[in-house]
């Protein structure tokens, strides 16, 4: 099978963030699909900014393992303003159809959404080559925009809303990543045989827990006295960085917490700003790193926390980050309502509060840290909940299969795996 991937931020272990879409494509390769991608240039959270002239980097071919990888020109300052991250979406859209071109045929398509404009060029670009279309929704957009109060103008609004039932109406299949978005849109009338849960998964001999990478990590930052709290991540709007900032301000008399925030987005500067206008002692902002590294990270804190603004559309979140927590057995507090907090507490990996409650996260930050066996307890619940819930290479395959099936509607599976 010939596998065509369209995902702006294509990138692999090396680059900051999470790499789903590299894994699967590698994974695809393994099993001997041959598999292009066509991406942009650089990954969401990657800070290091193109050097040579954009002339010269309107379309780029690399090969990655057995992946071909078709680079477009995107403008990269996606971080700076919401302007920027605009002009990024715009970019990729226009360009990417050359990649696409450059690409030839292939017997199906997967496209990652959002970004949603440049998946509907893409959708356009299978419709008239007739290469069957898979979409896969990352997140429910525009939806997530509105609620957030990021996107405002009706027209566009309107706009967005248009090319979603599009794509979702021109999809042979339809990947969600969360049962939260699975049900939505299937309660918006989209048929439950066209729409496939395929969650984020773990893969476990990449995160587990491992205590020569926490002795030696905290060794490196000096947090070897304290009791870390760790979040590992995006630092966007959506995230709801504040409510860490306004806790760990409740807790600076007590020289035992450190709180560390490792990532980067739009909301990077602004978090150092805010840091600085509260006087903040006991917290850290530290720079993005590799995907191979988050295992150090992870292991290193003693506490991790996942968060998300308070709106309705999160209910059906499932944040990378806090699977990964749990696959390094490390107790999780979870502001986030709906599907995250049912993981969390049917898990027994950790305590959930309010979104918005500084004073809750406060209050069960002391509770956890004067009780090392509950963490432990915690801990070891959330790696077993994972490892029976969260196989990565299940949902490979699952991906896989979906991909097969829209490519040839009689294909059946017969075998398990490659």
């Amino acid at each position: 099978m010939k596998v065509l991937v369209i995902y702006q931020y294509y990138q692999d272990r090396t680059a900051p963030g999470h790499s789903l879409v590299y894994e699967l494509t590698q994974h695809l390769a393994e099993c001997g699909h041959e598999v292009t991608v066509v991406s942009g240039e650089t990954g969401y959270m990657d800070p290091q900014q193109p050097t040579i002239p954009w002339h010269r980097r309107l379309v780029r071919r690399e090969v990655d393992g057995n992946v071909t990888v078709i680079r477009t020109y995107t403008y990269s300052e996606l971080h700076r303003s919401y302007l920027g991250r605009l002009l990024s979406f715009i970019s990729f859209s226009l360009t990417s159809p050359f990649g696409l071109l450059l690409a030839g045929r292939h017997d199906v398509a997967l496209a990652s959404s959002p970004p949603i404009f440049p998946v509907f060029i893409a959708w356009l670009f299978c419709r008239i080559r007739r290469i069957p279309f898979v979409l896969e929704v990352r997140d429910l957009w525009p939806d997530s925009a509105v609620q957030m109060g990021i996107l405002k103008n009706r027209h566009l609004i309107a706009i967005m809303r248009w090319m979603e039932r599009k794509l979702y109406d021109g999809s042979k299949k339809i990947i969600a990543l969360t049962q939260g978005i699975h049900d939505d849109i299937c309660r918006r009338g989209w048929s439950r045989d066209k729409v496939e849960l395929v969650t984020c998964g773990v893969d476990s001999s990449r995160l587990y827990p491992d205590e020569n990478a926490r002795s030696a990590t905290r060794e490196r930052f000096n947090w070897n006295d304290r009791t870390v709290v760790l979040y590992f991540g995006a630092l966007g709007e959506a995230n709801n960085i504040p409510v860490i900032l306004r806790a760990a301000k409740r807790l600076e008399t007590s020289s035992e917490f450190l709180f560390v925030l490792v990532g980067n987005g739009m909301k990077r500067d602004e978090t150092a700003r805010w840091m600085a206008k509260m006087q903040i002692k006991n917290i850290q902002l530290l720079p993005p790193v590799p995907k191979e590294h988050a295992r150090a990270y992870i292991n290193a804190a003693d506490i991790c926390l996942a968060t998300l603004r308070d709106i309705p559309l999160f209910d059906g979140a499932i944040p990378t980050k806090m699977i990964d927590y749990m696959a390094c057995s490390r107790p999780v507090l979870c502001g986030i309502r709906g599907e995250a907090q049912q993981i969390i507490e049917s898990s027994g990996a950790g305590l959930s509060f309010v979104p918005d409650s500084d004073e809750q996260l406060a209050e069960q930050l002391l509770e956890l840290a004067a009780n090392p066996g509950l963490r432990q307890e915690m801990g070891a619940k959330g790696l077993e909940f994972v490892q029976q819930r969260f196989s990565a290479g299940e949902m490979r395959e699952h991906a896989e299969n979906t991909l097969q099936q829209a490519a040839d509607p009689e294909y059946v599976k017969v075998a398990n795996g490659c």
